[in-house]
């Protein structure tokens, strides 16, 4: 992914509500050493804009996929990911991205790198136990999931 690419120009839209498509391919992953992401298939993250006069909201969307290896089964299959969040961006004297749902924009700004953003979407996406979607539903239906899968020790014996 080429820098630009990630760079959303907001001076010049209209106020009100604007869609944009961003392709997150290996190119821009390979930016962020994290081996979590190994297996992800090419993302697509939708971004709303809405534009008011002194602020605006991004509304980021993600479904996507990977390729892992179910942590119960060792069995290779697909995980579905999914992620969803919004950011305010507010206009003030200096850039501040210090709140993770407020991006401060320095006045006169006409545009915003949303890089940071994207992996983060995506990044968060993936979950910390990968278990197959069948092996999932066996489990729920036993009310197998118990404190002990999650490593609680905090039980006494």
């Amino acid at each position: 992914m080429r820098p630009r690419e990630t760079i959303l120009q907001f001076s010049g839209l209209a106020l009100g509500e604007h869609q944009f498509e961003f392709v997150l391919d290996e190119t821009f992953f390979s930016e962020f050493p994290l081996q979590e992401l190994e297996g992800l298939h090419p993302a697509t993250v939708k971004v709303t804009l809405r534009k008011a006069n002194h602020m605006l909201e991004l509304d980021f969307a993600y479904e996507g996929a990977m390729d892992c290896t179910c942590d119960l089964s060792d069995d290779p299959f697909v995980l579905d990911l999914k992620n969803s969040f919004r950011v305010v961006v507010k206009f003030g004297e200096a850039f501040d991205d210090s709140e993770p749902e407020v991006l401060v924009l320095p006045h006169g700004s006409y545009e915003a790198d949303l890089k940071q953003y994207l992996y983060e979407l995506v990044a968060l996406s993936v979950p910390l136990q990968r278990v197959k979607p069948e092996l999932r539903k066996e489990r729920d239906a036993e009310g197998a999931w118990d404190d002990s899968d999650w490593g609680d020790s905090s039980e006494e014996e």
